[in-house]
Order: structure tokens, then C-alpha cells, then sequence
């Protein structure tokens, strides 16, 4: 699974949609990549283009489903203590996901436990009153705010806590 996602990603990326081609056979992707590696995808593109191109509607909603689904796996995979094996490796997997995305200058926010400021890049799903709150505070990440190049293209989805006084009990 995460062979295909590398090649695909790999090629949205790097190539204009006119230039992409399977993966050649001599790259192992079920190794990790370095950032070498990487390096040298970027440069090798034909185009000489940003890597994403803003204006690609699709292309932006792959990487926000991308960096979706890398958020909800790391958070799965995150757990303390002593774990098979095999979480390890994903782990590493995670990891080097989570380069690639670096190098793809998309970043993945999760604003949990942090205080709310209107404004913010976030859908407020629900708000939630909680005692001993003095201010509102995002108290779980439902869906995180993705951004590529410093472009807004996923808003986050968050539930809110508030202090118990502010809470509007109106319809």
C-alpha cells in the first residue's frame, strides 16, 4: 500500500501530468527514502516547475487527503511503550512519509490543547462547555489543517471548549 501511495505521490509531484511514467524498476521503494533521494526527484523534474502548482485543484486535494490520512496513522501509531514490531516499522514508514511531505512543502497542523483566536484556519464542529476553562481551547482535532507552501488548503475541523459561562443555551 505504501509502495503504490510513494509512486503515485512521486509522480503527481515531480511530474507534469504529460511526463509521468511508472516508477523505474530499479528504485526500491520499500526502502526508505533519503533525503537525497528526494532531492534528486526534485531536481529531475523536466518542467522546471514548483513541485505543486497551485492552480491544480486536484492536486491540492490529493495532498490534503494525503496529509489527512498520514495525521490519523501517525496519531494511531503513536502510543508509548513497548509495541510489536511490525508498529515499529510502520513507524519508519510514517517517518519517511512525513519527510516527503516536508519536501513537498506540505505541512500538517494539529492545534490540540492549544487556545482558539478567531480567525484561525479552523471549522468549529461544536463547542463544548468545560469547567475551570478561563479562555476557549481546541480540545480535539477531528481533522487537521493542511497547507502546501504556505497556502491554505484544507481547514481543520475541530471540537472547542469553553468556559461553561459563555456557552449560548439559545436554539
Amino acid at each position: 500500500m505504501f509502495k503504490k501511495l510513494r509512486e503515485d505521490l512521486r509522480q503527481t509531484l515531480v511530474y507534469s501530468k504529460e511526463f509521468r511514467i511508472a516508477a523505474p524498476s530499479w528504485w526500491n521503494l520499500s526502502d526508505s527514502l533519503t533525503i537525497e533521494d528526494l532531492n534528486k526527484l526534485r531536481s529531475s523534474s523536466k518542467t522546471g516547475d514548483k513541485m505543486v502548482n497551485p492552480g491544480d485543484k486536484s492536486l491540492l486535494n490529493l495532498a490534503g487527503e494525503i496529509g489527512t490520512t498520514f495525521w490519523r496513522l501517525q496519531r494511531r501509531v503513536s502510543s508509548g511503550g513497548d509495541v510489536p514490531q511490525e508498529i515499529k516499522k510502520i513507524r519508519r514508514d510514517l517517518e519517511s512519509m512525513e519527510e516527503a511531505l516536508k519536501q513537498a512543502n506540505i505541512e500538517v497542523e494539529d492545534l490540540t490543547g492549544q487556545k482558539y483566536v478567531d480567525g484561525m484556519a479552523l471549522k468549529v464542529l461544536t463547542r463544548q462547555p468545560t469547567p475551570g476553562l478561563t479562555d476557549e481551547i481546541i480540545l480535539e482535532t477531528i481533522k487537521p489543517t493542511v497547507y502546501c507552501n504556505n497556502n491554505l488548503i484544507q481547514r481543520g475541523e475541530v471540537i472547542l471548549g469553553v468556559p461553561e459561562k459563555n456557552v449560548d443555551h439559545s436554539g
